[in-house]
């Protein structure tokens, strides 16, 4: 198994057909807790007026969203896991947008595998990527500097594909005290860093079919 590391943002994007996204803090914490709540899928946007016109489009749906860490005004809830924890999805359609993970994503929809990944659903990503050979961690970085937290996961994934058992512990104590868990604090969401290393909380892989993302 070869597993390259890469910053969705500023590299250039390989042509290995597998691809894991990766925005610890917060989207691909949020979008696997939301599809745990019961949510038929998540449908990303770049724009929050695409986001917006899915919404519409699609009566009953919920809106799921930040740009620059803070919720869209209008929006049902934040891309925030604190916000979404406890809030019944079930067999609805979320319409969702933010200011990194789906940008990043927009880079990479077209290859023929991309799962959405974090320590929320890690053991299932692992399990759902045995037998790959060239896999592609994309990290969503920031508009103004990588996000050391990224890093910290994409580590920690890598290492766990190619079985070398990183400890656990040692990694999630390493994105407790980035940046982007200080970031979060100043914007007032320090109760996020938690959710998002709530461990092997979602029991189920995270892929994009087509242009939702689901459960699989």
């Amino acid at each position: 198994m070869n597993v390259d590391i890469i910053d969705g943002r500023r590299d250039k994007i390989g042509d290995q057909p597998v691809k894991v996204l990766i925005d610890v803090f917060r989207s691909t914490s949020t979008i696997p807790l939301i599809l745990n709540n019961g949510a038929k899928c998540v449908i990303p946007s770049r724009t929050i007026r695409t986001a917006m016109r899915i919404q519409k489009e699609n009566p009953g749906s919920f809106l799921v969203g930040e740009r620059f860490g803070v919720k869209v005004p209008g929006f049902d809830y934040c891309n925030s896991p604190y916000d979404v924890w406890n809030v019944d999805f079930k067999d609805k359609i979320v319409s969702f947008t933010s200011t990194n993970g789906t940008l990043v994503l927009e880079k990479i929809k077209s290859f023929p595998k991309v799962f959405i990944a974090s320590f929320v659903n890690h053991e299932a990503t692992i399990r759902a990527l045995q037998g790959s050979r060239d896999i592609q961690i994309v990290m969503s970085g920031r508009p103004d500097s990588g996000s050391d937290e990224d890093l910290v996961y994409a580590e920690y994934l890598k290492s766990s594909l190619l079985g070398k058992k990183p400890d656990t512990e040692t990694f999630m104590d390493m994105a407790r005290r980035s940046s982007g868990a200080r970031r979060l604090a100043i914007l007032g969401y320090s109760k996020d860093v938690d959710k998002c290393l709530s461990l092997d909380h979602v029991k189920f892989p995270v892929v994009l079919d087509g242009d939702r993302i689901v459960r699989s």
